[in-house]
Order: C-alpha cells, then sequence, then structure tokens
C-alpha cells in the first residue's frame, strides 16, 4: 500500500524534532569528548627520560639489576656544564609557590630542562650510596600515555564525571534555571581539570609557556566553578537573590579573573583564599536556605544532601589545605585531591537539585556524615596522639582505636536513633495498639483507632481517604505522601506530610505499614470466625432452650396443678428471654438474609412469583445487626414482599441487598402494575406501607416508593451504627458513592 502524500508527512517530521529535543545530549557528549581529547594532547606535551621516575622525593634512576639511583643533574651530550636539580623543579601545584618571582623561576628552570630533554639522550648525573656522583647516557622522549600518572586519570575523570552528571541533570530539567546554573558548574570544573592534566601527567618538564596558559585557565574555571557554586544556593531550593543580584555576581568573575591573569593580587596562590570564601559563603547559605525551607519537607530533604556535602567537602579540602600550609609544604599538596573534594561537593548538589529518591536521603546523608565524623576523629585522635603526646604510631593508632570504639559509637547510635529512627512506638505498643483496633466491635471505632495508630506512628498534617487503589502501601509525590490500603472495613487512606511536616516518607515507612496491615488483615480473619462461631452457638444454644426445655415445660402445664402453674409460667417466660437475648444481642447480617430469603422464596413460589434473590458473597465484611435492626429489617422485607403477591399482580420480583460504607442498602422491584400516583407522592391509606416507612424510619434510613416503565420498586437505607451519617438516598447512590 502505497501512502498518500499527507501520510509521509509526520514521519518526515518526527526525525528532526527527535534531533533537536536531543541538541542538548549531544552537546554535553562533544563538549566530554573534545575535552577527553584535548587533555591527552596536553598531557603528551611533557617530556621523560627512560628509567628514570618521579618520586615523592625528586627523579630516581632504575637500572637493571641495581638498586634506584636518585638523579642529581641533567646535562646534554654537547655541554660541558650539568644542569643541578632541587626539589622545587618537580612542583605540579603552582598554587602554592609563594610569590610571583619564584613561579617566574620556577618557569626559567623548567625551560632550561626542556631545553636538555629535547635531544635525543640526556647525560644524567646520579649519586650512589657511598656518597660517589657519576653521569650515564639516557634516552629522552615525550611522555606516553602508559606513563601517565594517577593524578591525571583521577582529575580527568572527575572533571568528566561532573560536568556529565550536570548536563544529565540539565537535560532532565531544561527550563529550571537552577539546572543551567549546574551544567555551566560542571563545566567550570571539567575546564579546571584539564587545565591541570599536563602538571598531573607528571612529566620530568614542561614548557614554560604551556604551564602558564594551564594555570590561568585553571583558574578561569575555578572562577566559573565557584562563583556558580555560590550562585546555585542562591537560587535552590529557595531563590534568595533577585535575577539582577545574581547576574552581578557572576560579573565579579571577570575583575577578580583579569586581575589574577595580571598578577594584580599579590601571589600565585590567591585562587586558593578564593575557594575558601567560596566554601564559607555556601556554608552561609546553606544554613539561610534551611531556615527559609523549615515547612518544605521536599526542600529540606534536598538541603540535607547539600549541607552533607558541603560538610564533607570543603570540610576535608580545608583541613589538607590548612595542614600543608602549616607545615610549608602547599606545594607539594597533591592537587587531585581539591578535585576529588569538590567532586563530593557537586555530586551531593546535582542529586539534591535532581530530587533524586530525596525520600532516602535522610537515611543515607546520616550514615554519610556519621561515617566521615568517625574518619575524622580516628584520624585527628591518631595525629593527636603521635605529635602531641609522643606516643608511637603503633601505639597511638590501638588506642585511637578504642576511643572510637567505645566513645564516639554508642553517641552514634543515640543520634541515628533521634534524628533518623523517627518510629514512637514499641513492637510491644504496636502490637497492642494493632490488636486494640482490629478487635473494635464498631466499624468507626476501628477506623478511629486505626488513624490514630498512623497519627502516632508518622505525625501527619493531614489523614485523608485516598483517590486510588492498590492492595500494598506506597509512597506518592517523591515522599511527600503515603498510600494506606484499606483494610476489611476501612477504606483507603492518604497521610500526608509526615513529622509534622518536617520530612518525608521513606520506603521503610512503607513497609511498617503493609506488615500492620497484613497483621490486622490476619487478626480480622480471626475475629471474624470467632464471631461466626460464636453467633452460631448462640443460635443453637437458643433453639435447643426453646425446643427442648421449652417443649418440655408446656408438656408439664397440662399435668401441673393450680399452685405449680405460676411456676412453670414463670421458667417459660425466662427461657424466652434467654433465647432471645441469645438469639437477639447481635446477629449476622448473612445469616437474617438467608433466613430472609428463604422465606420468600417460598411465599413468592407459592404466589407463582419468580424470584432472583442473589445469594450474599462469602467473602462480604462480616456485620452484625441488633435486635432491633433485625426485626426492623425482617418485617420490612415481609411486608413488601406481601404487598407485591397480593395488588401487583407481578411475575417476577428481584432483591438485592448492598453495604456501601456503614449503610445496608435494599432494593426490591416487580414487574407488575406499579404503585398508585398516592403511595409514589407519599400518600397511603393502607397501613402495610406506611408500617414499611415507620420502622426504616426508627432506624434512622430512609425508603423510597417508585414506579418503573414496567413494575414498581422499593429502596431503602439504614446506617448499621447509630452513631453514622445520613445515608444515601437511593442504591444507585450508594454504588456512586462506593465507587467513587
Amino acid at each position: 500500500m502505497t501512502p498518500g502524500r499527507g501520510a509521509g508527512l509526520p514521519y518526515r517530521s518526527i526525525i528532526p524534532d527527535m534531533w533537536l529535543s536531543m541538541w542538548r545530549l549531544w552537546l554535553i557528549v562533544i563538549i566530554a569528548v573534545t575535552a577527553t581529547g584535548l587533555s591527552f594532547g596536553l598531557g603528551l606535551q611533557g617530556r621523560t627520560l627512560e628509567g628514570v621516575v618521579r618520586e615523592d622525593k625528586g627523579l630516581s634512576l632504575h637500572l637493571p639489576g641495581q638498586a634506584a639511583l636518585p638523579v642529581v643533574s641533567l646535562r646534554r651530550p654537547d655541554q660541558a656544564q650539568g644542569f643541578l636539580l632541587q626539589p622545587s623543579d618537580l612542583t605540579s601545584q603552582t598554587d602554592g609557590i609563594e610569590s610571583y618571582p619564584q613561579l617566574d623561576g620556577y618557569y626559567e628552570r623548567q625551560d632550561r630542562m626542556m631545553r636538555i630533554l629535547n635531544g635525543p639522550s640526556v647525560m644524567v648525573g646520579v649519586k650512589t650510596a657511598g656518597g660517589a656522583v657519576f653521569e650515564t647516557e639516557v634516552m629522552a622522549g615525550p611522555l606516553k600515555i602508559s606513563e601517565f600518572a594517577s593524578s591525571f586519570w583521577v582529575s580527568l575523570a572527575v572533571g568528566l564525571i561532573a560536568f556529565i552528571v550536570g548536563g544529565w541533570v540539565w537535560c532532565l530539567k531544561p527550563q529550571e534555571k537552577v539546572t543551567q546554573v549546574l551544567v555551566v558548574n560542571g563545566l567550570g570544573m571539567l575546564i579546571a581539570a584539564v587545565s591541570s592534566c599536563p602538571a598531573f601527567a607528571q612529566p620530568i618538564a614542561l614548557p614554560s609557556a604551556l604551564i602558564n596558559a594551564a594555570m590561568i585557565f585553571n583558574h578561569f574555571g575555578t572562577c566559573i566553578f565557584g562563583l556558580t557554586l555560590v550562585g546555585l544556593f542562591l537560587l535552590f531550593p529557595r531563590q534568595v537573590a533577585s535575577g539582577r543580584q545574581f547576574w552581578c555576581l557572576m560579573a565579579t568573575g571577570v575583575p577578580l579573573f583579569i586581575l589574577d591573569t595580571l598578577r594584580w593580587l599579590g601571589f600565585p596562590g590567591a585562587i586558593l583564599i578564593f575557594c575558601f570564601v567560596v566554601i564559607a559563603s555556601v556554608t552561609g547559605l546553606v544554613i539561610v536556605q534551611f531556615i527559609l525551607s523549615r515547612n518544605s519537607p521536599a526542600a529540606r530533604a534536598s538541603l540535607l544532601w547539600l549541607g552533607l556535602a558541603v560538610v564533607v567537602s570543603g570540610g576535608s579540602w580545608g583541613i589538607v589545605m590548612m595542614a600543608y600550609t602549616l607545615q610549608g609544604e602547599l606545594r607539594n599538596m597533591p592537587e587531585s585531591f581539591t578535585f576529588l573534594s569538590f567532586l563530593i561537593l557537586y555530586i551531593g548538589i546535582a542529586i539534591g537539585v535532581a530530587r533524586f529518591r530525596l525520600f532516602d536521603i535522610g537515611d543515607w546523608a546520616f550514615r554519610i556524615f556519621f561515617f566521615t565524623v568517625a574518619a575524622g576523629l580516628f584520624v585527628a585522635l591518631d595525629a593527636g596522639l603521635v605529635y602531641a603526646i609522643g606516643l608511637t604510631r603503633q601505639s597511638a593508632l590501638a588506642l585511637a582505636l578504642l576511643i572510637v570504639a567505645f566513645g564516639y559509637l554508642p553517641c552514634r547510635d543515640l543520634l541515628w536513633r533521634r534524628f533518623v529512627r523517627t518510629k514512637t512506638l514499641s513492637d510491644n505498643e504496636m502490637l497492642a495498639s494493632v490488636l486494640d483496633m482490629a478487635f473494635a466491635p464498631e466499624a468507626l471505632q476501628r477506623r478511629a483507632k486505626w488513624e490514630n495508630l498512623l497519627q502516632r506512628l508518622f505525625d501527619p498534617l493531614s489523614i485523608s481517604l485516598a483517590e486510588t487503589g492498590g492492595h500494598d502501601s506506597r509512597m506518592v509525590e517523591d515522599g511527600l505522601r503515603l498510600y494506606v490500603p484499606a483494610l476489611v472495613d476501612i477504606p483507603a487512606l492518604e497521610l500526608a506530610y509526615p513529622q509534622s511536616g518536617r520530612g518525608l516518607f521513606s520506603p521503610r515507612h512503607a513497609e511498617l505499614v503493609n506488615q500492620i496491615v497484613r497483621l490486622s488483615r490476619k487478626a480480622a480473619l480471626g475475629l471474624n470466625a470467632y464471631e461466626r462461631g460464636a453467633a452460631e452457638q448462640r443460635q443453637r444454644l437458643a433453639q435447643d432452650l426453646h425446643d427442648d426445655v421449652g417443649a418440655k415445660l408446656v408438656s408439664g402445664l397440662a399435668v401441673a396443678d393450680e399452685a405449680s402453674r405460676p411456676f412453670i409460667y414463670s421458667a417459660l417466660n425466662d427461657i424466652r428471654d434467654i433465647a432471645a437475648a441469645l438469639v437477639t444481642e447481635s446477629v449476622p447480617l448473612g445469616r437474617v438474609l438467608a433466613d430472609m430469603r428463604h422465606e420468600a422464596v417460598r411465599r413468592l413460589e407459592v404466589a407463582q412469583i419468580d424470584v432472583e434473590w442473589p445469594l450474599w458473597p462469602e467473602d462480604a465484611p462480616f456485620v452484625q445487626l441488633s435486635s432491633l435492626q433485625k426485626k426492623a429489617l425482617t418485617s420490612v422485607v415481609r411486608e413488601i414482599i406481601t404487598n407485591a403477591i397480593k395488588h401487583s399482580r407481578a411475575g417476577r420480583m428481584t432483591v438485592m441487598f448492598k453495604v456501601s460504607g456503614t449503610a445496608l442498602m435494599g432494593r426490591l422491584e416487580d414487574d407488575g402494575v406499579g404503585f398508585s400516583d398516592t403511595v409514589t407522592g407519599g400518600l397511603w391509606t393502607g397501613q402495610g406501607l406506611k408500617s414499611v416507612t415507620d420502622r426504616i424510619a426508627q432506624l434512622n434510613g430512609r425508603v423510597r416508593f417508585d414506579n418503573l416503565p414496567a413494575g414498581a420498586v422499593t429502596e431503602f437505607s439504614f446506617p448499621l451504627h447509630a452513631e453514622t451519617a445520613p445515608v444515601a438516598h437511593t442504591m444507585e447512590d450508594a454504588m456512586e458513592s462506593a465507587g467513587s
């Protein structure tokens, strides 16, 4: 079949639209691939020597079959004077150099080393263990990818992960301003990471022009990352700055970068002060946002991730920076650690902005926080015992472990129960509450006890009827609401905003509700079985009293004398009262309907009227009728059937009963001549229909007589419990209410 002209248009338009909708994803991929290629290209610009390895204390030459020898000088074969190496020549952290003159000196020495290494071979001066110095010729060449140091791979991976994660969140929510800022923040980290790759590959030397350009771009990426990081917390989760204020903050990066590039900030490491200011500003903004979001559980959950990320990443970076600064070894600090620490911060922000599994944030955030505190406490104790008290490292390690194990861990468990485990009931209290609710005699009491239990467990702001269905509890709206399934005669509920609006529901809350529901259902089944058995036993006892004992007393009246007859009559009355109490104290609805059906079918068959009366379902909720309700229901149905037999001239009758909420609905219709206008108008002269109306009114119910196109219908309803609200007027109303 050949498509028409119009048939091909939708197909041709689908592909361009799909590609256009994916341009953001393609842009992220192109930038990531370009950055990866550029990183490898920059890393390959360095020079190295065969057999010469960079170590913490300098270069060393590894000869086959010999121990490593420290390298002290480099010389081209055509030069008479060698170049003496200094520890600062191997600095990869140029931000740690104290002044610009020292930085220029570092550049000059790097260029001299590059001129030596650009040749095919280099005379390497090494120092033996005895102190003697000799030279050996070593082949020189460009650095290979397989020789890249681990710091190269760490920085590249961190930059790519940050940028891809930010791009992923941006693609998910491209219209939100905060995700746009997030992807720019990730781009800043990627620029800083790529520009660090030449030094992190750890060649023996690099051209000074490349080192200077990499440093400029590294500071440029750091400015972007820092300013957008502050901007993120100005926008998320609550916007605390106007658009103009936000862009004014972003614009401060321009003069900052220019001043740094022109060396007007005083020293090369001024960018590190900028990083400290960023961390301090972000910490302050987290506190401000936490205060502003006190009434928003989702925002507070996001802030929990953000605050944790700031504490863990910013705190660890600041502590390490201070430690290296106090020791005067800032230039030797591994800059890859900086990228790792800020990656933790970035991932935390991305998760918070994406609002990914916010309901799990509480547990995970506290786990990570407690682990971080334990690790930091252990390291601090170990260092303090070694440097402050002078213990040996083995003794300090053991003592630090004991202090953390017996001092910190118990406190951690207390904090965990206080801030994370919000259940306020013990297992015994829980079981007692569930059984008390399941065994309550009235449906309204069971519902009130059930809602009270849920209130005590979760402290929600509201409990309402659920609009959806299902057999299991589940979270709704990322943990803002919790669906609670129906329980026998208690409708499904929905809880909103737990912990008085301060928290979110989590999977463990849903599982707790499921466990309670399963236990309650088992208890209800046991109660139903017990009530059915007890009701049947009472019925048998009443029948035995009436048929056996009562019959014998009646027989005794025939032979009793005048003196003993009053006692026999009194005993008969007592037996009737006992039997009536046994039977009418509470009667299962199913049994009453079964008895009425049996009687009605027999009477209608005699009157040659077909009857349709479905059996009461075995799985229907167990409902008991009081003696008044049983008597009224039996009399009403008997009178309606009597009226149909005498006046309707019907050939068929249909009877239906239904429990809707807390009301019993009855509908009896026939295909006869119908009611007179006076009956449908609410006026009647006979006592039968008036008796029906009066008996239903005694039960606080309503009755309606109406005509069908062919026949008549009588509908009535009454509450099964005295406390219930007014019931529906018709069976259709009840069915509509139950369906909604």
